[in-house]
């Protein structure tokens, strides 16, 4: 027998739910798992790639008031990271620092500042990460109250659990990088645009430019809202222009413009705010009008001799060359690797498509069906997934976007915050099918701890789990140097094993970490123990391959695997 369905609430009306007694239990519920969960994550996962460059780029912020190292990325997730570091005692090498430079040196500083502090290292980070939680806590607290407005506090609670017991969410939201954050401040600013859809007033219209502002100091994608939200006001405002005031909606729309763009100059301090397009230096062909040729860091500017190049633009000038610095990424592209492949430049449209798939939980995808289901089959539902647009339209955007940009393939990370569009959308099937509903969130909490903590390792069982990752994915979907410690520890526990050698080609000196082994030679592989990362085996530069037809002794995580060699053994042999 089919559940009655749902009718959609008005805000009194979900003001009042979401604040019954047990609502509020199982959220604090879900709150305190999810901290206890990133928490300890935090504690066991070693330094990772772009963690390291993270940290002292956030340091140079406070210290010297400069935003310009590691500007591919808006300031405000590392600006936070730091603040413990700088209340503690620690170490400080500033050899590679250079204020407004043309070349990226914050991996350098990175190193420079591992190695200064050595292991105490790990206990840094952790101090680091632990003030960035909040940022995940903070979406999952939004895909309650979104939830509960779309549906009842039973979708309310379910997408908030999804969000709680995400492997994806829980690997990265225990680091300090701005994938999780930008997640969840896109979707508060999604839900507030949203609110401001349903009911035009001037406080919706100003809380939801204050959201916007913060989510564009996370990710620089979320520039695409500075035009996707007057385009859906005003799609909104042809839909409803019976019942809304257009001169009031423009009227709100610039304000939610203003607000958004003057928090992020805020978080900037408003350096270089206004300045003329024509005054910058870009590297990246598509703004600076020339092949960028290897060895060479000659900027230029194609709109110096055109009438835009006087155009002053309203966003911070570190925000703007940051912008053109992560297309020069693009544009040069990396070796990428995918379904058992690898390709030295280039990529494949259906990369983040398929990626994300593996990546997310079966039960996830189940109730995801279950939700798209809901809507085909129930006005209701329809009515409440079109409250969702806000969020929906920009994902759809950026997953166009990042398909299309096939010089290189790395992170799925960069289509996160398709994870709540996801959860939200399936919360829609909890009125209908409220078992199977359960069912599937059971599965997804189940299929998530099976591997905790190696959650940033996670793989679907469509695979059969993380111990197939490798053949379809890498990088920093399964190995981003997050189980060094525990190589550590491996080689504490079997001091038996030696030589013992490590095949890592991170920007994370582990050496400075406490790991006593040498990194595997150039030439010769000499008798003795190898641990291998399973994301360097597959290097295009092919030294590693020849452990591709041994069998490992043992494994690491799901990151690296441990083999004897016995004789001596040259790459060449695998080839």
């Amino acid at each position: 027998m089919i559940a009655p369905t749902y009718q959609p609430v008005t805000e009194i009306e979900s003001e009042k739910r979401i604040t019954s007694t047990s609502a509020k239990y199982w959220l604090c519920g879900l709150v305190l798992i999810h901290s206890l969960l990133l928490g300890w994550l935090a504690y066991r996962h070693s330094p990772t790639q772009d963690e390291i460059a993270h940290l002292p780029a956030g340091m140079v912020i406070w210290k010297h008031g400069d935003f310009s190292v590691y500007r591919v990325n808006p300031p405000l997730v590392r600006a936070i990271a730091a603040i413990p570091i700088l209340l503690t005692t620690h170490e400080e090498d500033w050899t590679w620092y250079r204020a407004d430079a043309g070349f990226r040196h914050e991996w350098n500083m990175g190193r420079s500042f591992v190695k200064a502090n050595g292991p105490r290292s790990y206990w840094l980070f952790t101090l680091a990460r632990s003030v960035c939680i909040p940022f995940s806590l903070l979406g999952m607290v939004v895909c309650f109250r979104w939830g509960s407005e779309l549906t009842s506090e039973k979708g309310g609670l379910l997408a908030a659990a999804l969000w709680c017991f995400s492997p994806n969410v829980l690997g990265h939201g225990a680091l300090i990088t701005p994938d999780i954050a930008a997640t969840s401040l896109g979707l508060l600013a999604a839900w507030r645009f949203s609110k401001w859809l349903q009911a035009s007033n001037l406080r919706y219209a100003f809380l939801a430019g204050i959201a916007l502002g913060v989510a564009l100091l996370t990710k620089t994608y979320w520039v695409s809202l500075l035009g996707l939200w007057p385009l859906m006001a005003l799609m909104n405002w042809y839909w409803k222009r019976d019942q809304r005031d257009a001169i009031q909606d423009i009227a709100h729309a610039l304000l939610m413009l203003f607000v958004g763009l003057n928090v992020l100059n805020l978080g900037y301090l408003f350096h270089g705010t206004g300045t003329q397009l024509k005054n910058y230096d870009f590297y990246s062909r598509s703004l600076s009008g020339k092949l960028r040729i290897p060895g060479e860091n000659l900027p230029a500017n194609r709109f110096t001799d055109s009438w835009l190049g006087e155009i002053p633009l309203p966003f911070p000038k570190d925000y703007v060359t940051g912008i053109d610095l992560q297309k020069v990424d693009f544009e040069q592209g990396k070796w990428s690797y995918f379904l058992g492949e690898v390709k030295k430049s280039g990529g494949w449209p259906h990369y983040y498509l398929v990626g994300l798939f593996l990546k997310v939980p079966l039960g996830t995808w189940f109730l995801l069906g279950l939700g798209l289901l809901a809507i085909i089959r129930s006005e209701e539902a329809r009515i409440s997934a079109r409250r969702l647009l806000p969020l929906i339209i920009p994902v759809v955007v950026l997953f166009i976007v990042a398909s299309l940009q096939t010089n290189m393939n790395r992170h799925i990370r960069y289509v996160f915050p398709a994870l709540p569009a996801t959860y939200l959308v399936g919360s829609l099937a909890i009125s209908r099918w409220p078992k199977l509903s359960t069912v599937a969130v059971v599965c997804t909490v189940g299929s998530s701890l099976s591997v905790f903590p190696h959650s940033l390792s996670f793989f679907n069982y469509s695979i059969s789990g993380p111990n197939n990752g490798h053949r379809y994915l890498i990088d920093s979907n399964l190995d981003w140097g997050q189980d060094l410690i525990y190589v550590r520890e491996w080689l504490e526990a079997n001091p038996e094993k030696q030589p013992a050698w490590i095949g890592w080609s991170g920007d994370v000196p582990v050496a400075s970490l406490g790991i006593e082994a040498k990194l595997v030679p150039q030439k010769e592989f000499a008798p003795g123990w190898y641990l291998i990362s399973r994301h360097q085996r597959y290097h295009p530069n092919q030294r590693l391959k020849a452990f591709e037809s041994m069998n490992p002794v043992d494994q690491i995580g799901y990151t690296f695997d441990v083999y004897q060699v016995e004789s001596n053994l040259s790459p060449k042999d695998s080839l």
